[in-house]
């Protein structure tokens, strides 16, 4: 069992909060913290981990709006019994971002930026004509060095500073994050999930074992900056095998 609780910095985690809160993921999803079990007071908690009591409340407000933790009033907070390996969509993060928040390392493989023109379908999900000149990234996104995740998404080149502005996209880069820099701060996205059947290339690229469905997930992102466009439209592929995805419905 781990006995070293401090919040890790070589996270794909933005900020400290964020990082206090996938360390808490990892804790529950390690048995550290079981179903049910009370979390240590606040001041020992915090010091196990290494930041501050303001950070670390932070940290616990998020992950009892997941649903990971329940506060009770005058006893304590407490894990939950949430499924621990769930990725909820209601908070509008970046693959890898969302990867990291499960407590897990984000990878990437297969990544490659191309310069193509709108085809019709792609056309109409991003409101452009057929033909006009897009930026598409591929690639397929890891879990602990498992692939669970194959995404494509197209950006419309108008809205980039200069059609070669994500030409130097790495690896480890956040797309969220390099369209933020770019003046393209996603802030809503419209998204639709469907059952689907993988094809070869997709069974490759997620060392899929069977002909099973996968769930695609699409999306069309649009910027707080111009309300009128879509930024970027993606298809994500997850094996369901691997890594859930769920929605929380409050009342």
């Amino acid at each position: 069992m781990d006995t070293n609780w401090s919040v890790r910095l070589d996270t794909e985690a933005r900020t400290l909060g964020d990082r206090t809160a996938t360390r808490l993921r990892e804790l529950i999803r390690d048995g550290v913290f079981a179903p049910g079990a009370r979390l240590p007071a606040e001041p020992e908690l915090a010091r196990r981990l290494g930041v501050s009591r303001p950070t670390l409340r932070a940290a616990v407000t998020e992950l009892i709006a997941d649903l990971l933790l329940v506060r009770r009033r005058g006893v304590g907070t407490f894990v939950s019994a949430v499924p621990r390996s769930t990725h909820g969509l209601e908070r509008l993060v970046g693959t890898g971002h969302g990867i990291a928040l499960l407590g897990r390392r984000p990878g990437t493989t297969g990544l490659r930026v191309r310069h193509v023109g709108a085809d019709a379908s792609i056309a109409a999900q991003l409101h452009v004509a057929p033909g006009d000149p897009l930026v598409r990234i591929s690639r397929t996104r890891t879990a602990d060095e498992v692939p669970v995740v194959h995404c494509a998404e197209w950006i419309p080149a108008d809205l980039l500073p200069e059609p070669t502005a994500l030409d130097a996209f790495g690896a480890a880069d956040s797309l969220h994050d390099r369209l933020a820099a770019l003046g393209l701060p996603l802030r809503q996205a419209v998204a639709r999930l469907v059952p689907v059947l993988p094809d070869a290339d997709l069974r490759d690229r997620l060392d899929l074992a069977s002909d099973a469905p996968v769930l695609l997930l699409e999306q069309r992102h649009f910027p707080a900056t111009r309300t009128d466009r879509v930024a970027l439209f993606s298809r994500h592929w997850y094996d369901s095998g691997r890594i859930d995805l769920q929605v929380v419905r409050r009342g």
